[in-house]
């Protein structure tokens, strides 16, 4: 049973983001919805590709790295600068824009987003992700979660509360004012 529970936690879905610090992963997911949104062309090798197609390639090499990447600028240098097999940078061309290294881009934009208060004013709230977690560990590490009804609640674990359907989000810490205890 041990094993079981050990191999569970390893492949759960809950992990995916364990490589980059807890205030930063909003941050890289801002810049992959960035990329996905973009109406730039992304050249990769002699081959331009959508915002769709790019951060399709991003993820890929994000996912490769992760055990490397220790912060949302090691996201950016890892995933989005250059090839790993040809050593040429990618490169980003806007409409009537100057065409850019796809590093200098993407730290511009993450500049951009750290600028804004509401980003980075209080601790900012996690999005659980789209598989939810169907076993968790029995820890106390309080996080309070927003609820799909607007309300706030504290859960014993970010995993305990991403398990909860209602939840969308959660900060670590137990909630001030929880509306659902």
């Amino acid at each position: 049973m041990k094993k079981i529970l050990f191999i569970l936690c390893l492949i759960s879905p809950f992990q995916a983001f364990s490589d980059v610090p807890q205030n930063q992963i909003n941050e890289v997911q801002h810049l992959l919805n960035f990329i996905k949104n973009t109406s730039c062309t992304i050249r990769r090798n002699g081959t331009e590709h959508n915002g769709k197609d790019g951060v399709k390639h991003i993820q890929k090499k994000y996912d490769y790295y992760r055990n490397d990447i220790k912060s949302t600028e090691d996201f950016i240098q890892y995933s989005a600068t250059k090839s790993t097999l040809s050593g040429n940078h990618y490169t980003v061309t806007c409409p009537g824009k100057k065409t850019l290294e796809t590093q200098q881009w993407l730290l511009n934009e993450l500049n951009q987003y750290r600028k804004n208060p509401s980003n980075t004013n209080e601790q900012s709230f996690t999005s659980c992700p789209k598989i939810r977690p169907q076993v968790c560990t029995m820890e106390y590490i309080p996080v309070c979660a927003k609820l799909n009804s607007s309300d706030i609640k504290t859960y014993a674990s970010a995993c305990s509360a991403c398990a909860d359907h209602k939840v969308i989000s959660y900060k670590e810490g137990s909630c001030k004012n929880d509306n659902n205890r």
